[in-house]
């Protein structure tokens, strides 16, 4: 069962919840009192192909913990689905820390840096390019101070040509991130802060995690069923 599927489930089985409230509160003749009730009616929002590819990360989630999922649905809020999405991207990327450095790999058993951050994004469901360069090039561009975690960082390393991105990682949290290292020969997690080489060389940062698939969901969990009652 796919997880739209699941979602599908989800949305009926409020449904039945909030007919069986209507029922109830008819037969306390308080119909009156069932407007006061505060959900908002909304059309379905018709989602693309790649917003429904989006829905695919919760699949991890919603079979490692399905009772945390469920909780989680009924009480949507702004923000679940993006947290979702860089929960998978962060556990997916750390277990593959200590995986060797090889240029021009991309897996499953050894990476180059973008090679392994599209290993990672792919496995989240999301689509990116190859190379770091055509990957700094999707998203939205984010500067050093406005990082979050699941972004995509960008590094120029090569002295001849200071402007063009060679290297790529994903950002974790409190300045550290995530990346196949050609000189650490693995799989590893380094600092912005700390490192002075890679905070000389950051160049960008890029969010391909956005807010407007958490906001489509949310309509989907509002549709007001008491409209049509």
């Amino acid at each position: 069962m796919t997880i739209f599927k699941k979602i599908l489930l989800f949305i009926i089985a409020v449904q039945i919840l909030v007919l069986i409230e209507v029922i109830s509160v008819k037969k306390l003749h308080l119909e009156d009192n069932v407007k006061k009730l505060s959900f908002n009616f909304t059309s379905t929002p018709q989602l693309t192909q790649q917003e429904y590819a989006f829905f695919s990360t919760l699949h991890a989630s919603v079979q490692n913990s399905p009772k945390r999922y469920m909780t989680n649905f009924f009480t949507l809020k702004e923000g679940y689905i993006q947290k979702v999405i860089r929960d998978d991207v962060e556990s997916t990327a750390k277990k593959l820390l200590g995986t060797p450095y090889v240029w021009g790999a991309t897996g499953p058993n050894k990476f180059d840096c973008s090679g392994f951050t599209q290993k990672v994004f792919r496995q989240a469901g999301i689509k990116i390019p190859r190379n770091s360069r055509a990957q700094a090039k999707v998203g939205d561009y984010i500067d050093y101070s406005n990082l979050k975690r699941g972004d995509m960082v960008f590094f120029a390393t090569n002295k001849k040509n200071p402007k063009r991105v060679t290297h790529v990682g994903i950002y974790l949290s409190n300045g550290k991130f995530i990346h196949a290292s050609s000189g650490g020969k693995r799989v590893m997690i380094s600092s912005l802060v700390k490192s002075p080489y890679y905070k000389k060389h950051f160049v960008l940062g890029r969010r391909i995690i956005k807010d407007k698939l958490t906001t489509k969901l949310t309509q989907i969990s509002k549709i007001d069923f008491l409209h049509h009652s």
